[in-house]
């Protein structure tokens, strides 16, 4: 199998160095390119041999990963990115999906866990375990009618909008969500378990991500 051609993006030298060394033990990933920052990585771009994923650190001195995920993504250079994090909030982790990360991973991560996010990325274009089991569920489903309309048909109006503030560009709680919708708090949380047991859904993150992924959003 021909390696897959890797990108590192993080200013610790050593941290660079040891994830290369980690990655290339893993067997078909080869790291081709490395650099300190999102700006040399911008001002190396475009990069040959093209990257089959970037990685890159979140929280960098001067352009920070958040800073340059969003440079990339409005780029004609756009790569598919994974970051490395110490921040696993649920908003950051959010905030990174809507910006067209492929998933995130902790920076203590094991080598199994890295391993299994690589080849998630390769294999679905996405990593994220709970994204990843819901994939796994729908692919499962007739593929008549579209996957998109059999998930249509299954949400109520009042859950596809519950959906909609969910994915807001505001980042709602649910209180916020309950008084943007004028119903209780207790109802909020009714659409929610509902769509949690619905899709084998497990968090907001795994809502957003199913909108996503499924291109819900101009339909809710």
């Amino acid at each position: 199998m021909e390696n897959r051609n890797i990108v590192l993006i993080d200013d610790h030298v050593i941290v660079r160095n040891g994830l290369k060394e980690l990655i290339e033990k893993l067997g078909t990933y080869s790291v081709t390119a490395q650099f300190d920052s999102g700006n040399a990585f911008l001002d190396a771009l475009p990069i040959q041999p093209k990257p089959d994923l970037v990685i890159v650190d979140l929280n960098m001195p001067g352009m920070s990963g958040f800073e340059l995920v969003e440079k990339i993504k409005n780029s004609e250079n756009e790569q598919p990115i994974l970051i490395l994090t110490l921040d696993s909030d649920e908003q950051t982790i959010i905030r990174l999906f809507r910006n067209g990360v492929r998933g995130f991973l902790k920076k203590n991560c094991s080598a199994e866990s890295l391993k299994n996010a690589l080849d998630s990325i390769m294999a679905t274009g996405y990593y994220h375990n709970e994204f990843l089991a819901l994939s796994l569920r729908l692919d499962t489903q007739a593929a008549k009618p579209s996957e998109r309309d059999q998930i249509l048909i299954q949400l109520t109006p009042r859950e596809r909008e519950f959906l909609k503030w969910v994915c807001h560009e505001e980042e709602y709680a649910y209180k916020q969500i309950a008084e943007q919708m004028h119903v209780s708090e207790r109802t909020v949380d009714g659409y929610r378990e509902t769509i949690f047991d619905k899709f084998a859904i497990k968090s907001k993150t795994g809502l957003v991500l199913f909108v996503l992924k499924h291109q819900l959003f101009d339909e809710l």
